[in-house]
């Protein structure tokens, strides 16, 4: 999210989460001095890749976040220490670390990453995130951590059907939540309300 009045308007459709991304380099870089004010039923999460853990707990704490998403080459020590930061300042603010994934990808690794609260699952692209692609989601078989995680990756307007079936399939056991973004956008951080409300109540009927 990007622009003060979408915000309002999709945290409207009352989303779970609603992510603002500090990242220079992203055509979604959120710049604004506050965030519109939001019920407390919708967490904001800042998205950031390979950033100064100073730069993070200062832009968590001027917004507000409760939840960060790290989409760079974090390695697991950062994110050690990156919690260790967060406790010593008193800041109770999830993780969720990002990976990207196409048919190579081993999940074995993914032990050493156990001290994050969420994984993420986007599609392997030339960015960090929002390339609009999906990955195959048949990989996730191979997914047996206990760890929650987000599903994203150029998830779209058509795709209720095949969340109903991925839903019903032993991969799904973990996922905790759907990371919706480029396939709803009308421009880089200017969601389409309509299409997002229609997915919604797509989904809430395929499921």
């Amino acid at each position: 999210m990007k622009f003060p009045e979408n915000i309002q308007e999709i945290a409207n459709l009352q989303p779970d989460f609603l992510g603002f991304i500090f990242y220079e380099n992203s055509t979604r870089n959120f710049t604004d001095d506050t965030i519109v004010s939001l019920p407390s039923s919708i967490k904001k999460v800042g998205v950031f890749v390979n950033e100064k853990q100073e730069t993070i707990l200062k832009t968590i704490q001027k917004y507000d976040l409760n939840m960060i998403q790290l989409h760079g080459n974090e390695s697991e020590s950062y994110c050690l220490e990156l919690i260790n930061q967060l406790n010593h300042n008193q800041l109770n603010t999830n993780i969720i670390k990002a990976f990207s994934v196409d048919d190579f990808f081993s999940f074995e690794w993914l032990h050493q990453y156990q001290m994050v609260d969420y994984f993420l699952f986007d599609t392997k692209g030339k960015l960090p995130g929002g390339n609009g692609t999906k990955f195959n989601w048949q990989i996730l078989d191979k997914y047996h951590l206990d760890k929650p995680y987000f599903l994203s990756g150029g998830i779209g307007l058509d795709d209720s059907e095949n969340i109903k079936e991925f839903l019903k399939s032993p991969a799904s056991k973990r996922c905790y939540a759907l990371d919706v973004n480029s396939q709803f956008e009308m421009e880089p951080g200017l969601k389409n309300k309509e299409t997002i409300q229609q997915f919604k109540t797509q989904l809430y009927e395929s499921v």
